[in-house]
């Protein structure tokens, strides 16, 4: 009996010790349960992200091909001679068929709104011109700020209101074959369809631009991105329908691009069984811009002149390398875009004996100006073949300085937006050329002078909007690491040889480890639109910086969470 009762307690105890580790094992059970299920979540979220990035690069080489096929306009100048001459004509009709014969149309109720009809704007435009019909329009009401279009904040004109996304401005007219932003941004962006007649026209215009600064005589690099842009690739069709050679194609990147460079790869290989001797691009090494430097020395060493196409930081870097390795690139013409040509940025390319000549564009528009041979800094001829524009007086909201905002329309039937006194958030001067180049005599006679954005960041060639960066610095650094939303500030600033970006951080919150702050700042910028492009270069270039110090102030003693380069300062 004894020995019963012994074996009922050992069973008990021992029921008890299991019950003891399974109560331990518990949490580890858990633990082991969460992880397996985000692992599934994770494989599920990546195979929709594969399936959506093959349909998209898949419609993209069905797109690229007829492109390529197309051939470009026979006599460019007459075609923008006709554009120029039926702005009026081209503006009207596409008003009438994409606003006034689509109800559904968001500049319609604008229209509504300000009390005019179609047979209204047809009138003023006829009796007071173009442009000076879009400033009473504006005056009226028919107008998009920057965040308006793109969705952020609702259009709200006196008692009327209405909530719009970008694709609501999508030009009906315009069949796309390409997209101007990419599935594969952690985030949504403005889509815009780019039709081949789109391309081909940009191609006609940008021929001109060559032509102007003979171009085609010259050996071409480029130093562009790969996709998920596709800057790179339309350029080098344009240049090689031309009969020009490009020697070589560089391109920032890293080892996780592997799929952005296979699916390049694919499109070049398809433009070269097209009959287009299009080089791959290669890689640079970390921070390294030698390799462009180089090249473009032994060209010339060779009696070969050389143009190169690249964002205004990317080609301060290729002087400031060839300038510290003692290489002679004389002579070399320069074409740069995506970011302002400083004063300071042309004083370096032109000690390294090169020259630098502004381009001036925007994905959701097309190309929206270029500079002449008698043009310096950010001064374009406007294209006001595709394009008008009028400007306004404000108070742009991250310098608390008054600037010229530009508002852009679209003209033409296969601009890939329908847009009407549209901000981009970029301000400008805009007034008579006073040049005599073969640009003005085509019929480019004005100009737009002292270009910067005050909206959005834009340096190294990239663009993040000011409200998705407010969001990390007001809010999730806070959270993250203490302290209040004027603890820390972004700044945009000019570096020796590039635009640069510092996170500063205020000291009192006694924060010790870079490494952790930059790790956050750059998982979150990732989630935003266009912020891994943003990461990857400005990682590559060793252009992020952190620093503890108190951030800018005002003239009146205040704390802006962005300092942007051209809106903190703007040109006098």
């Amino acid at each position: 009996m004894a020995r019963v009762r012994q074996e009922l307690r050992s069973s008990k105890d021992d029921r008890h010790v299991r019950w003891r580790k399974a109560r331990v094992d518990l949490p580890n059970v858990l633990l082991a349960v969460t992880s397996a299920i985000r692992l599934a979540l994770s494989k599920a979220c990546y195979s929709v992200w594969l399936l959506r990035e093959a349909s998209y690069y898949g419609k993209m080489t069905l797109g690229w091909w007829k492109f390529v096929r197309t051939p470009p306009a026979a006599d460019a100048r007459a075609a923008v001679r006709q554009g120029l001459a039926d702005r009026q004509k081209n503006f009207l009709d596409l008003l009438r068929r994409v606003v006034f014969e689509a109800p559904g149309s968001p500049y319609r109720n604008l229209f509504d709104w300000a009390g005019y009809s179609y047979a209204d704007v047809d009138h003023e435009v006829g009796r007071l011109g173009l442009e000076t019909a879009l400033e009473d329009l504006r005056r009226a009401g028919v107008y998009l700020t920057h965040d308006e279009f793109k969705g952020k904040t609702p259009i709200v004109r006196g008692s009327n209101r209405m909530e719009v996304v970008p694709e609501d401005f999508t030009n009906p007219l315009a069949k796309g074959v390409l997209e101007g932003s990419s599935s594969g941004s952690r985030s949504r962006g403005t889509v815009s369809p780019r039709s081949v007649e789109h391309l081909n026209y940009r191609e006609t215009q940008e021929s001109l631009y060559w032509d102007e600064f003979r171009v085609y005589d010259r050996s071409i690099v480029l130093l562009m991105q790969i996709l998920p842009s596709s800057v790179g690739l339309r350029r080098a069709v344009g240049y090689l329908r031309k009969g020009a050679r490009i020697g070589a194609w560089f391109t920032i990147g890293r080892a996780s691009d592997a799929h952005y460079r296979a699916v390049t790869n694919v499109l070049v290989l398809e433009s070269r069984m097209l009959g287009l001797r299009m080089p791959f691009p290669q890689p640079l090494p970390h921070n390294d811009f030698s390799p462009v430097a180089r090249w473009i020395a032994q060209e010339l060493a060779q009696g070969r002149p050389v143009a190169m196409m690249a964002n205004v930081s990317s080609a301060v870097r290729v002087a400031a390398a060839a300038m510290e390795l003692g290489l002679d690139i004389r002579g070399s013409q320069f074409f740069v875009g995506a970011e302002a040509l400083s004063a300071a940025k042309q004083e370096t390319i032109e000690r390294a004996g090169a020259t630098a000549h502004a381009r001036y564009g925007c994905s959701e528009i097309g190309l929206l100006g270029m500079a002449c041979p008698e043009m310096r800094g950010n001064c374009v001829h406007l294209m006001e073949d595709s394009v008008a524009a009028i400007s306004q007086r404000k108070l742009a909201p991250l310098s608390q300085t008054e600037v010229n905002s530009l508002l852009f329309t679209t003209l033409r039937e296969w601009a890939p937006l329908m847009l009407i006194n549209a901000e981009m958030d970029d301000a400008g001067e805009i007034g008579p050329a006073p040049c005599e180049c073969g640009l003005k005599r085509l019929g480019f006679i004005r100009q737009v002078d002292r270009i910067f954005s005050y909206g959005k960041l834009t340096g190294q060639g990239v663009t993040l909007m000011s409200g998705d960066l407010l969001n990390i610095i007001e809010r999730l650094l806070p959270e993250k690491f203490g302290g209040v939303s004027t603890d820390y500030q972004l700044v945009e600033q000019e570096g020796a040889h590039q635009t640069e970006l510092e996170l500063r951080i205020h000291p009192r919150l006694g924060l010790r480890s870079e490494d952790a702050v930059r790790r956050y700042f750059v998982q979150e910028l990732k989630k935003v639109y266009g912020g891994s492009t943003t990461e990857r270069r400005f990682t590559h270039t060793d252009a992020f910086h952190i620093r503890f110090a108190e951030p800018h102030l005002t003239g009146g003693r205040k704390v802006l969470p962005l300092h942007l380069l051209g809106a903190a300062s703007p040109p006098q």
